[in-house]
């Protein structure tokens, strides 16, 4: 494994065709200021494109917070122009992150709170622990979520439970979380969530990265579209994959019993 540190508040580790983002800010509970969040994107931009990744865990040091969303003496401090600015600035990096062409896994190892929860929301997916809870509290604030979380926690949860959630501050459990689908797997403990993270990376790492491309833009154009739009992309893009040299990889390998080899670009 090797690791280097982009600051001293996001983290990034290797390990052959997996990669681990951690923001790593615990004495202000992983706060996201917009520079963080820029960094967080530019360094899951920069290891989709090295051509060598094939999947990314996203984290936050320690046990008890994952992030406890955007930094509020920033937010504090800016007029409604300024903070038009800030939220679309916000919004192309996370949108971005859920856009990245490798699959971005949320480890979630505590809190995910308002801006944290909404960088959950943009992943691939997520799996998490026990001590994990996610809510998004801003109305309290006299605030709405602005990182895309009235849109995307209403696609996952349905548009009663996500008003209930914003509108009451309610935090989900990690358990409760499973049930609405926010996660993926059953919670597990904290020494567990790494390597369950780590397990499904590498199972998507071993996969066609040409063919896990085209199902992250079909979904993201499904969600978007109608079942009609959605359903003609994906007719498209199976037909690319059928045609590829990394289909007939996969196919021959599977007939002759033994892994395929892909190639490591993306």
């Amino acid at each position: 494994m090797t690791a280097s540190c982009a600051d001293d508040s996001v983290v990034v580790e290797r390990d052959g065709s997996v990669a681990t983002v951690r923001i790593d800010r615990p004495k202000v509970h992983n706060a996201l200021s917009l520079s963080i969040l820029r960094r967080i994107g530019a360094e899951i931009s920069a290891l989709a494109e090295s051509g060598s990744v094939r999947a990314i865990v996203l984290t936050g040091t320690g046990e008890r917070v994952f992030s406890a969303g955007a930094d509020l003496d920033e937010i504090a401090r800016l007029d409604a122009d300024q903070a038009v600015e800030v939220m679309r600035a916000g919004q192309a990096i996370v949108r971005g992150i859920e856009r990245c062409p490798i699959p971005v896994i949320a480890a979630v190892n505590g809190l995910a709170i308002g801006g944290g929860f909404e960088l959950v929301l943009a992943c691939s997916f997520a799996v998490a622990s026990t001590t994990a809870a996610f809510s998004l509290p801003e109305a309290g604030l006299g605030l709405i979520p602005g990182y895309g979380g009235t849109q995307r926690l209403a696609c996952v949860v349905g548009p009663g439970v996500a008003r209930h959630a914003m509108l009451t501050g309610h935090r989900i459990t990690a358990d409760r979380a499973y049930q609405l689908g926010i996660i993926v797997a059953a919670p597990v403990a904290p020494p567990e969530l790494m390597p369950l993270a780590w397990e499904a990376a590498e199972k998507i790492a071993a996969r066609g990265p040409l063919a896990c491309r085209a199902v992250i833009d079909a979904v993201d154009h499904g969600v978007n579209s109608s079942l009609d739009a959605g359903l003609a992309f994906e007719t498209s893009l199976a037909a690319l994959a059928i045609g590829s040299a990394e289909s007939s990889e996969g196919i021959a390998a599977f007939k002759q019993k033994r892994p395929p080899e892909f190639g490591v670009s993306v």
